[in-house]
């Protein structure tokens, strides 16, 4: 580490103290969002716990004995910015879906924003030294992966220690441990008294920063050559086998450029003197920084023709968000490297200091409510329905649902009351779910209604069957996937469907009625169907079903009736 992170002096009062106001902002967080024994989705309340805990893990990590009132200045600031993305996109309802990109934004603001601040604080004034800044940004990485190790040891020892007690019939301890109030006790005093404790110790967290960056040091090489041989297989084998063998292609190249990232700086150190000597290290250094770039522009490309395909939703519009910013820096690394060559080192730190602040401002704006990519999610798949580019019945409506947030609401209310007749009912459906769970199944539904498409058969007439009669049958398993005959005509509000699942299937046979809410759904068949047990009976029942010899009867019989309801088959007359 650099003299100015290794002169702090040793502060013992610091350990005791960051334990007591761990394990005080802990329980007080416990309590907050804790209503009774349920957990509180309430907003004002989920805001108060972000900002004690982040309040308190930014003092925690920024204080020393210079200038602490310029660390508590800072816990507040990073503890109110996140507390206010809480309140801003919190509700009674629970927590919209999404939304917990906002608060990875403001997380990695206050992430970013640490060693900026440590830095200034140790200087005394607005200087941002890139050998400082790096210093601190890697020790507090150190730092917090040594805390949490810490902290899982201590909970660790208080539940041997309790079971210990509890051979002996003392289970005081092992009550207390039952306590959510208690378990947050400990935990925070363990992560403050690990943080003041190795704070510290300056030279056994310079010790582990050197241990860490040399080993990740030795994997560039590695990396290095990996990388270097999967860009130059790219001209010959294109990038077709990229969309063709898996989904996952953007989040793994993404992954590859961090990957590079973080070993080229490890090579590189924090200043010219920390720079790794040896030649094989510094030339995989320069090969990271260069081969950055290809994978960042290769996955730039496969989210722009994934957007291109199915529109925009607000998970595609982050992920080309984290694309473009990765891309900035991978550009940034790779003209450094074609400009200063071998001294390439030499610009990128202070160009990672701005690269660090451009992306901090970039966090921060996407984290309030600024930018709202509900909303422009929202105007881009209504823009496709109505324009034709996709169908009603291969829509997401629960998108629209449970992860637009309010404005696709919004948009579903306005369908159902003023939209197309077809749409009606499906933006109604939508609207009258009331979970995700719900949403899942119509999901697989919708999959099933392509298949029901080229299955179903409507008698006693072909007839065009309204989306969500199609959307009820697709949840059930007799027309899932098999060949389907649904007896219902036009305008009338029942429907009774018979199923062929699969070869070796028997039929079944599903009745559908209108609710009073105006949606077709699953009806009780109002008896148990007759049991044919020759395999004769049952092979001409399939080929007459298949043939189309399918109706409705109304008919007599004796059957069986326990409160009310028949039991078994038809009881045939004797012979």
């Amino acid at each position: 580490m650099t003299d100015k992170v290794a002169d702090h002096e040793p502060w013992p009062l610091r350990a005791a103290g960051l334990a007591l106001l761990g394990a005080a902002l802990a329980m007080l967080c416990d309590a907050v969002l804790t209503d009774g024994a349920a957990w509180s989705e309430d907003p004002l309340r989920t805001s108060a716990a972000s900002f004690m805990a982040v309040a308190g893990l930014s003092f925690a990590f920024t204080l020393e004995r210079v200038r602490p009132l310029w660390s508590l200045a800072f816990a507040a600031a990073a503890g109110l910015l996140v507390a206010s993305i809480f309140y801003w996109n919190g509700s009674p309802d629970g927590w919209p879906a999404g939304n917990e990109w906002r608060i990875f934004a403001a997380l990695l603001v206050v992430a970013i924003a640490a060693p900026l601040f440590q830095s200034v604080r140790d200087e005394g004034r607005r200087h941002l030294d890139p050998a400082a800044i790096h210093a601190h940004a890697w020790t507090n990485i150190v730092l917090w992966f040594a805390a949490c190790a810490f902290v899982l040891i201590s909970w660790l020892l208080a539940q041997l220690l309790a079971e210990l007690f509890h051979l002996i019939g003392i289970d005081l301890l092992r009550d207390a441990l039952r306590k959510s109030w208690f378990n947050a006790a400990i935990l925070g005093a363990a992560l403050g008294a690990a943080i003041g404790l190795l704070r510290d110790r300056d030279k056994v967290l310079g010790l582990l920063q050197r241990v860490v960056t040399t080993v990740l040091s030795v994997l560039a090489p590695v990396l290095a050559l990996g990388l270097v041989l999967f860009v130059l297989a790219l001209p010959f084998t294109g990038l077709e086998p990229l969309w063709e063998k898996t989904t996952s292609t953007t989040p793994i190249l993404l992954i590859a450029t961090v990957g590079a990232f973080l070993l080229a700086n490890a090579v590189i150190g924090n200043s010219a003197e920390e720079e790794a000597k040896g030649r094989v290290l510094r030339l995989s250094a320069m090969a990271l920084g260069t081969v950055m770039a290809p994978l960042a522009i290769v996955a730039a490309i496969s989210t722009w023709l994934r957007i291109d395909q199915y529109g925009f939703t607000p998970e595609r519009l982050w992920a080309a968000t984290f694309v473009l910013a990765i891309l900035a820096v991978s550009l940034t690394y790779a003209w450094n490297v074609v400009r200063g060559r071998l001294a390439w080192s030499d610009r990128v730190r202070p160009a990672n200091v701005k690269l660090a602040l451009a992306i901090s401002a970039l966090a921060l704006l996407l984290a309030t409510p600024l930018v709202d990519f509900g909303a422009i999610s929202t105007r881009d798949q209504i823009a496709r329905l109505e324009s034709g580019k996709i169908k009603a019945d291969e829509f997401d409506w629960a998108a629209l649902r449970f992860d637009f947030g309010p404005t696709g609401r919004r948009a579903l209310d306005r369908i159902g009351q003023s939209g197309a007749p077809a749409l009606r009912p499906l933006a109604a459906r939508a609207l009258a779910m009331n979970n995700r769970w719900a949403a899942a199944e119509e999901m697989r539904a919708n999959v099933n209604g392509r298949k029901l498409a080229r299955n179903l058969r409507v008698l006693p007439a072909p007839a065009p069957v309204p989306a969500d009669l199609r959307l009820a049958l697709s949840q059930s398993r007799t027309c899932a996937s098999g060949p389907c005959t649904l007896v219902w005509r036009p305008g009338t509000r029942e429907a009774v469907a018979v199923g062929l699942a699969c070869a070796e299937c028997g039929l079944a046979v599903i009745r559908l009625a209108v609710d009073p809410k105006g949606f077709w759904r699953a009806v009780p068949t109002g008896g148990t169907d007759t049991v044919l047990n020759s395999p004769s009976e049952t092979l001409a029942q399939r080929r007459a079903f298949m043939a189309g010899q399918v109706e409705v009867r109304t008919v007599q019989r004796r059957q069986v009736f326990v409160a009310g309801r028949p039991v078994g088959s038809a009881l045939e007359p004797l012979p």
